[in-house]
């Protein structure tokens, strides 16, 4: 878990099954942003398909970025980022898919609850393949990096001095 009080301010945390392919994209994300020191910028989780058990992590979040595979008509690879009402639209297009309950369900029950953060965004990559064992997909793999970077910019950190981009360190937010 991370240090200091910002730091647990804001929740990244994976959802999806990385046993079905692509769904999977959401946990590796997670672990380029371990590799590269995030856990001292923010909490890291891993949610897995259970979207309910997230609601367990939100007390006293401000900003929860959420990682995920996404169905989209985008070329597979494809790294996207939601906030605001598009989080709810998508969420809602997309039906329950690996969660339980759906992310729109869990998103609804988080306000009913006091325990909706501020500001949430999606961090997905486009999934070509959600095969039970089949791992992730070249397309989304080669994403992995470039959809770590999207959390990195979005959240205001920066490379290192010496501009090295798997070191983060903060920036001005």
């Amino acid at each position: 878990m991370a240090e200091g009080t910002d730091a647990a301010r804001t929740l990244i945390a994976a959802l999806g099954n990385p046993l079905m392919g692509d769904d999977g994209a959401g946990a590796a994300i997670l672990e380029e942003l371990r590799r590269r020191g995030a856990a001292a910028r923010a909490r890291l989780h891993d949610a897995g398909a259970a979207g309910v058990d997230l609601l367990l992590e939100l007390e006293g979040v401000e900003t929860l970025v959420l990682l995920d595979a996404v169905c989209s008509e985008d070329m597979p690879g494809t790294v996207c980022v939601l906030q605001d009402e598009e989080i709810l639209q998508y969420a809602e297009q997309r039906g329950m898919g690996s969660h339980q309950p759906s992310l729109a369900d869990t998103l609804r029950l988080a306000g009913r609850l006091s325990l909706k953060p501020r500001r949430i965004l999606v961090v997905g990559i486009a999934a070509r393949q959600f095969g039970l064992g089949a791992g992730l997909s070249p397309e989304v793999q080669a994403a992995v990096a470039e959809a770590a970077d999207a959390v990195a910019r979005r959240l205001g950190w920066e490379a290192d001095s010496a501009g090295a981009p798997d070191t983060l360190v903060p920036g001005a937010e």
